[in-house]
């Protein structure tokens, strides 16, 4: 059974005599802390889905992990590809070069970051998830399409939507690419230039890449920068994307300077440091709804207080202690909270379920890379808001609970 401070909590909560309004006035405490508990884990959802699908797209034209060196390029690639394969969480390697260049059409100039890769372990090692316009990944492995041989015998190159869009070219269209002087021309004073063909326009949907990237087979890419059989340096994939950090570390202290490492989350750090920050100040915006929603609390508690002070005088009377006045109290607030809590998760929670299966937003995916904001339920911040919920309502609690404690029997009822 019971204790009988909690029966007389509910009781009063639920009072339907000539205070029946407080009644009222507990549900409208309920609904603040269920509207502010539901806003808070929709927003941070919201904001979560579109962390990880932006992290995601990074990912599907990154890798995990990069090896580099200081000193210039990596020359012993079979070696470190073995050295590598070894570690725990290594699941796939892939040697690259990086290089900036100009891309030339018959209509405009362009710069372009051309990233030679071997297009058979591409999709390995990055997960290519892209979306093609034209061509496809396979486009680069031959100079062959569809089984026949092409006519055009100059090799393929792969560039970006938004790339294309400014060269004002199509699948099949010469470009020629000029490589800066110095940069992969051996140092010498005049620039490389060679013609080749589009042989596939691709989307990644964020701006950064679609505009200024292009892949070049990895040899044809050495051959082009004159890097023999130096590569920039070697991409790689983990069975865990977590365990990156613990990886990176682990990679430089096996292979030491001039050796460095640099994970997915160093390549765009002002980016996921943005995000972030938003969500911390989402976080505190919208924890003041519950925060206002406590001062219903608050007051529905003191009105209670008030019309309840003849009955707290009695039970004080009859040899009730300030501890178990305060307990009566202290319950009705934490009902509440809890009750404003739970509905609130549970409404956030449906809503979440709706979004994933229903776009509720809509973006403009010129400006954020996406056509609908995404959602992902992450049950870390559920328990977050929801502890946070119940800790700023049992402090609203406190205060009432008090001040019907410290009611002076004798001074009540004096005038009764």
């Amino acid at each position: 059974m019971a204790p009988y401070e909690v029966g007389i909590g509910l009781r009063y909560l639920g009072s339907k005599e000539k205070a029946g309004i407080l009644s009222v006035l507990a549900w409208i405490a309920v609904s603040g802390i269920l509207v502010g508990v539901m806003a808070l884990v929709v927003a941070l959802s919201f904001a979560s889905g579109f962390e990880t699908a932006l992290r995601d797209k990074i990912i599907g034209i990154n890798a995990h992990l990069l090896l580099l060196r200081f000193d210039g390029p990596v020359t012993e690639v079979d070696q470190v590809r073995k050295k590598l394969l070894e570690m725990p969480h290594v699941v796939a390697t892939m040697p690259f070069t990086y290089h900036q260049a100009l891309l030339r059409s018959r209509e405009a100039v362009t710069g372009t970051v051309v990233r030679g890769v071997p297009p058979e372990s591409l999709a390995e090692i990055s997960g290519w998830n892209l979306l093609f316009q034209c061509g496809s990944l396979e486009d680069l492995l031959s100079t062959r399409q569809g089984g026949e041989p092409v006519v055009d015998p100059r090799m393929p190159i792969l560039l970006g939507k938004t790339q294309a869009e400014t060269l004002e070219v199509a699948c099949g269209d010469p470009v020629s690419l000029v490589a800066i002087a110095g940069e992969g021309t051996g140092g010498e004073s005049s620039a490389a230039l060679r013609s080749y063909r589009v042989a596939g326009i691709f989307e990644v949907g964020m701006y950064e890449y679609d505009a200024s990237l292009a892949f070049l087979p990895l040899g044809e890419a050495q051959d082009f920068f004159r890097m023999g059989d130096a590569v920039t340096g070697l991409e790689i994939r983990l069975d865990d994307l977590e365990k990156t950090k613990e990886v990176s570390e682990r990679v430089e202290a096996a292979f030491e300077y001039p050796f460095w490492s640099k994970t997915w989350m160093e390549i765009n750090p002002n980016f996921f440091s943005a995000l972030k920050l938003q969500k911390a100040v989402m976080f505190l915006v919208l924890i003041l709804i519950i925060l206002v929603a406590g001062f219903n609390i608050v007051s529905t508690l003191i009105m209670t207080v008030i019309e309840k002070r003849r009955e707290v005088a009695i039970l004080k009377a009859m040899g009730a202690t300030r501890r178990s006045i305060g307990t009566v109290f202290l319950v009705q607030g934490l009902v509440m909270g809890w009750l404003g809590t739970c509905l609130g998760l549970a409404g956030g929670y449906a809503i979440c379920l709706i979004a994933r299966q229903v776009p509720l937003i809509r973006l403009d995916p010129d400006i954020y890379y996406l056509s609908t904001l995404p959602v992902e339920v992450r049950w870390t911040e559920f328990l977050l808001v929801g502890l946070s919920a119940v800790f700023l309502c049992t402090v609203a609690t406190l205060y009432p609970a008090r001040q019907a404690s410290r009611l002076d029997p004798a001074e009540v009822l004096r005038y009764e």
